[in-house]
């Protein structure tokens, strides 16, 4: 959290840029984009699908756009689907659901600009590139579109913007609507005053139509084979929450691993992660991550952001462009890297520094691999890089993939839980053309865990087509 001298330090140095773009829109390629009244920094909801109708033109063999079910008022709940189709294969997936709180603007922008991220720098990026190539990603950009319907016509009227719920309303005095992330059916309760509980968990578990479309869905995916991991992007605190919710005392065989995952996820942001237990939170239930875990069955987070001095649920431009843009997506990126294996890649270590020298015969790959740094506050427990291993064109979870053992790891002499490798792969062994090389790095079994596999990285190279020209003698 920010301390008060950094808060109005930062608040000051702010100053100059505000009143520089405190009229403008929010500028995607060439096109102007309305954003919520005072906030020129989020795209109102006419805009965010526009957005991502956008993506669907400019993109369309990575970006598809479908329909889930409706919300309370009849308006469509979106899923964006990035991935490169013309790779018919099974995919790991990431999925990230954004707005079920209706004044979560920084979430759902941030959601919305990490897809836009990912898809520029496809073909251009290798990281980008070789991610949508091997990977899925489905977002739910706009889970409460009712809600945020109302949150924005309050910052129209520049009121407070309170709006959190949808807009279901049973309430006899005042207009309330269901809260959505309390709505679904794992470990849901009554709310203690009704209808009009400004928390209200609805009439019955799931009663919303939201929350149905959200859990038919999540129930489809749960019944396929590939891997998944749900991110519930959410506001006002900067935490990691994982589950149970519901029940910080129920017996969990994955608590320190969905702790350890938050702290994988959570490097280098605001966000700490909070486990399973924490008695400073307060019990939850039937929450959207109690229902992915404990009712569909796959690891789920609660990626919670903002700061009671810079806005509370609505973070103000500055903090959210200054604060949490950059930090969030880089987590985002680390989230969906982690799809393929969570609860074994959370606790391996991670490829740092990676680059490739092309010669005229062979070309040249070093790196380095961390068991210590990349975690929110670095690794509980660390040990040393056992091995290394790298496959060509095919990533190392591939049932296809052939694992190459990287030799001669060289330990870091004054870290331990740092290695480089060095490794050349001769153009012989390769056709000519387009080549991409997969590394991934495993640990030493150490504090009771065994060894485990890091994040995946990858490097691209170009193989020389050889003209041989045959050699003529005059007799």
């Amino acid at each position: 959290m920010l301390t008060r001298i950094s808060f109005y330090f930062h608040l000051i140095l702010a100053v100059g840029v505000l009143i520089l773009s405190s009229f403008s829109s929010v500028q995607a390629g060439n096109a102007i984009q309305n954003t919520v009244p005072g906030y020129n920094c989020y795209r109102d909801s006419a805009t965010i699908l526009e957005s991502m109708q956008t993506l669907v033109i400019e993109y369309p063999d990575l970006v598809q756009l479908s329909v889930i079910g409706n919300s309370w008022e009849g308006k469509p709940i979106h899923l964006l689907t990035l991935t490169n189709r013309s790779a018919a294969i099974a995919k790991p997936r990431l999925v990230i659901v954004s707005g079920l709180r209706a004044n979560a603007f920084a979430p759902v922008e941030l959601s919305l600009r990490f897809a836009e991220r990912l898809l520029s720098g496809y073909g251009a990026i290798t990281e980008n590139t070789w991610m949508l190539d091997q990977l899925e990603l489905q977002m739910i950009v706009l889970a409460n579109p009712d809600g945020r319907g109302r949150a924005e016509a309050q910052a129209l009227d520049g009121i407070e913007i309170s709006w959190q719920n949808n807009t279901h309303n049973g309430c006899d005095s005042k207009e309330n609507g269901v809260r959505l992330d309390g709505n679904f059916s794992f470990n849901w309760k009554a709310s203690a005053f009704g209808p009009c509980d400004p928390a209200y968990s609805g009439a019955a578990a799931g009663s919303e139509p939201e929350t149905q479309a959200i859990m038919n869905y999540l129930e489809e995916l749960g019944e396929q084979a590939d891997p998944i991991l749900l991110i519930n992007l959410d506001n006002y605190k900067n935490q990691i929450l994982s589950p149970y919710l519901s029940d910080p005392t129920a017996d969990n065989p994955h608590l320190e691993t969905l702790y350890t995952l938050a702290e994988k996820i959570g490097y280098n942001t605001l966000s700490a992660p909070i486990m399973q237990g924490d008695v400073s939170n307060p019990v939850l239930f039937g929450t959207l991550v109690d229902y992915a875990y404990g009712e569909a069955g796959f690891p789920a987070l609660s990626f919670s952001m903002g700061d009671s001095m810079a806005g509370g649920y609505v973070s103000r431009c500055w903090y959210f462009e200054g604060y949490l843009l950059e930090k969030n997506i880089a987590a985002l990126v680390r989230a969906l890297k982690l799809s393929p294996d969570p609860y074994h890649q959370a606790y391996g270590p991670e490829i740092g520094t990676l680059g490739a020298d092309q010669g005229i015969n062979s070309v040249l790959i070093e790196g380095s691999a961390d068991d210590y740094t990349y975690w929110y506050e670095n690794a509980d427990v660390h040990s040393q890089v056992e091995s290394a291993w790298f496959s060509i064109d095919l990533p190392p979870w591939n049932p296809q993939s052939t694992l190459f053992p990287i030799p001669n790891l060289a330990r870091d002499e004054m870290r331990e839980y740092l290695s480089y490798f060095s490794f050349e792969i001769d153009y012989s062994l390769l056709s000519a053309g387009e080549h991409r090389i997969y590394i991934q790095t495993w640990d030493s079994a150490a504090g009771g865990q065994p060894s485990n596999p890091g994040l995946v990285s990858a490097v691209d190279i170009s193989v020389p087509y050889r003209l041989f020209i045959p050699l003529v003698v005059e007799r």
